[in-house]
């Protein structure tokens, strides 16, 4: 049979991409070499909050006034509970694909051309092509005796020390994590400032934070060897020789191009990136790519944005991408988030003046909106406890093109840290009731 769509990849773009098919009444196959649910799923973003989780967890015990706890961490017990979670979410994807219709297939898709897909010794035919193939941890060439988000996340116990090579927003989640949870942390970052790409002025709450939290941070550092040998050895460019119990390579991700076929049809490139269209169409006709191989920003959520996308196209109909407002979270103590664009007239509203955070035993953070100069919403700045959890409603304001009034008039819930974006929103036309703004 000739299906609508063969898709390579099961992770979010790939199986977002088979479920929106079904739902459109189209037929699909998705082929998967490993887990389904990819590398989120598996071994990035849900298993990586889940830590986070617990570290939180514990920390905010210790550090609540007035409570006195000690706890003991049995991660062999906390990794049959993550692994069976994360099993339950994969069956469940997978249940979800095939209750569309679409078929799933493991093992290594080669594409044979633009129509064509041999898995398992057996073709299967296609009017198009969905390529779905993510991303892997970018290497250091000459460093390969180290662990990555894969393995750090499946460690059976805590380490005493822990060097972090890379201090971006990888690096900084999973150094704060093990930081809180007992393990001395080193962060090594080779540009001049943690979570680079990201306002210092934001990033800055971070960085107080990992050093109450023993965080060592060496900035404008070059890795050049690492050595094991019962433990680890970091040679840094300066001559200065760190030891630790494990190191973990966090230096960015690349998108996995190879391995596939993906030469059989030699698309157009945009750098490393498979060059794609507005509607998520490559410059081979009949073939699309989604997700993180088909451009920045690597994040699950613009890969099932870009599914949708692309199987509303499959399916006859005409849809483009607008990543005006889609969310960047870093899941730092305090949290960073933004969505939009930055304008020159914003607000900012101290976390501190928010009665929910500070008894919470919050008290450093911001909440900043971005509006025009006829206060319609363009985006906004978070850093804040939960500030992932807050971000939407600015997205959803952005998307609809709502001013600053819109969400300031509308009634929030008290005490709640949401209030703190209606207090921004405010703000920015100088009406915020608990704080006196001075907006610019």
């Amino acid at each position: 049979m000739e299906y609508d769509a063969i898709i390579l990849g099961g992770g979010p773009g790939g199986y977002s991409t088979a479920i929106r098919l079904g739902q459109n009444g189209k037929k699909a196959l998705m082929i998967e070499e490993n887990k389904i649910g990819g590398e989120c799923l598996n071994y990035g973003c849900i298993p990586s909050k889940a830590i986070i989780e617990m570290a939180d967890a514990i920390s905010y015990l210790k550090e609540m006034p007035g409570v006195k706890s000690s706890v003991t961490i049995d991660m062999k017990t906390w990794q049959e509970w993550k692994w069976g979670m994360i099993n339950k979410l994969t069956s469940g994807v997978e249940k979800l694909v095939t209750s569309y219709g679409g078929e799933v297939v493991k093992g290594k898709g080669m594409i044979v051309n633009a129509s064509s897909v041999t898995v398992n010794n057996e073709t299967f035919n296609a009017r198009n092509i969905v390529i779905a193939t993510g991303s892997t941890p970018s290497r250091i060439r000459g460093i390969d005796d180290v662990l990555y988000n894969k393995e750090i996340l499946d460690v059976d116990h805590i380490p005493s020390s822990l060097i972090v090579i890379g201090g971006g927003y990888i690096g900084v989640e999973l150094g704060t994590a093990f930081a809180k949870l007992g393990s001395s942390v080193t962060i090594v970052e080779m540009m001049p400032n943690i979570l680079p790409g990201t306002d210092t002025d934001l990033s800055r709450f971070v960085e107080r934070r990992m050093n109450s939290l023993g965080i060592k941070i060496i900035l404008g550092a070059k890795v050049d060897k690492v050595t094991k040998s019962g433990g680890y050895k970091v040679a840094l460019a300066s001559g200065e020789i760190l030891e630790a119990d494990l190191v973990v390579m966090t230096i960015g991700r690349v998108p996995v191009t190879q391995g596939f076929g993906l030469e059989k049809i030699n698309p157009e490139m945009d750098g490393k990136f498979i060059k794609v269209d507005k509607r998520k169409r490559t410059s081979v006709d009949g073939v699309y790519a989604v997700g993180d191989v088909s451009g920045p920003p690597m994040l699950a959520h613009k890969a099932f944005y870009d599914a949708e996308i692309a199987a509303e196209n499959i399916s006859g109909k005409v849809a483009e991408v607008d990543y005006m407002a889609m969310p960047f979270v870093i899941y730092s103590d305090p949290e960073i988030v933004t969505t939009g664009i930055k304008t020159e007239r914003f607000s900012n509203v101290p976390l501190a003046t928010n009665g929910r955070a500070l008894g919470m035993n919050y008290n450093q953070g911001v909440f900043r909106m971005y509006v025009d100069d006829d206060y319609v919403i363009k985006g906004a700045s978070l850093v804040a406890p939960r500030a992932s959890e807050l971000i939407s409603e600015v997205s959803l304001a952005v998307e609809a093109g709502l001013t600053s009034k819109d969400l300031g008039m509308t009634i929030h819930p008290h005490p709640t840290l949401s209030e703190g974006v209606k207090e921004a929103a405010e703000a920015t036309y100088g009406k915020s009731l608990h704080f006196k703004s001075s907006s610019r």
